[in-house]
Formats: C-alpha cells, structure tokens, sequence
C-alpha cells in the first residue's frame, strides 16, 4: 500500500475501508437523528399532556371549592376537592422538575446536528474516488463533539428509531 501524506488511494484499497467506515457510520449516524426527533416529539407531547391535565385540574378544584363551600354538607365533595387539589399541585411540580420543552429544545437541536453530519458523510460517499483518512478523523470528531451535547435518548426510543428505519428502504 502506497502512502502519500496520509492519502490512501482505492488503488491500494485505503479508501475502501473509509468508504466502510463512513457507510456503516451513516446508518448510526441515521437511527440518531431519527431517534433525537422522536425523542424531540416525545417530550413536546407530554408537556402538553401535562400542561392540559394540570390546566383542567385547577379548573375542577377551583369549581369545586366554590361548590362545597355554598353546600357545606357535602364531604364527598370537599374530599373530590382535596384529592384534585394534590393532584393538581403534584403535576405543577411535576412540570418543573421533568422539564419536558428544555428536554424537547435539546433532542431537537441533537436531530438537526445529527442530520447536518449525515448529510456530510452522504457527501463524502458521493465523492468516495476522492476518501481520505481525514475524512474519516473529522467525522468522527464531529460525532463526538455531537454526543457530549446531545441528551440521553431513553431505550425505547432508540427501538422505535430501528423500527421505522428497518421499515423504510434504502436509498439507491
């Protein structure tokens, strides 16, 4: 094999093993985006699940509270009242410590990183007669400066993320 300035030729097979490489870095670098989207979209529902519920239980606590108070005999109420009124403070609670739209935010801006560095590594395939080395190194620089920013995906979004990429052919 015949070395230039770290330049490996198809000749000589080195950019055979990069063009590998970065073939099998693309379907990674694929589950990535998809999964930090579904993740994105994920977290975006369950705030507004959550926004909801809390909004509707206030309102039924609230109504209630006047309820029971012009009909101070019914304890059935005050307890219904009660219980919502936890409930209610518990999913208000609940929304600060999950902190789903910052958790959202953060899955969303990972996608995009990922999805600008698959498009990278789709362009150095399309150019492979042109692979170096380097391109490899920078790559996977850039996928590690990615993953020390990027949030943790939770495991069944990373099967959700192989599922709907094994259910999609692949591009020609």
């Amino acid at each position: 094999m015949v070395v230039e300035s770290g330049v490996h030729t198809v000749a000589d097979g080195g950019a055979l093993d990069c063009v590998k490489i970065l073939e099998r870095w693309s379907r990674g670098l694929q589950m990535l985006h998809v999964a930090h989207n579904i993740a994105s979209e994920r977290f975006d529902h369950w705030n507004r699940v959550s926004g909801i519920s809390t909004a509707m239980l206030s309102a039924v606590v609230g109504t209630t509270l006047f309820a029971s108070l012009s009909t101070s005999g019914l304890t059935g109420v005050r307890v219904v009242a009660g219980a919502a009124s936890l409930l209610t403070a518990a999913l208000s609670a609940g929304q600060l410590v999950w902190n789903y739209p910052e958790l959202a935010s953060r899955h969303r801006a990972a996608a995009v990183r990922y999805a600008a560095l698959r498009r990278k590594v789709e362009l150095r395939l399309a150019n492979r007669d042109q692979m170096t080395e380097t391109d490899v190194d920078v790559t996977s620089s850039e996928w590690e400066e990615i993953e020390q920013s990027a949030p943790q995906l939770p495991i069944g979004v990373r099967r959700r993320a192989r599922r709907e990429i094994a259910s999609v052919p692949p591009r020609t």
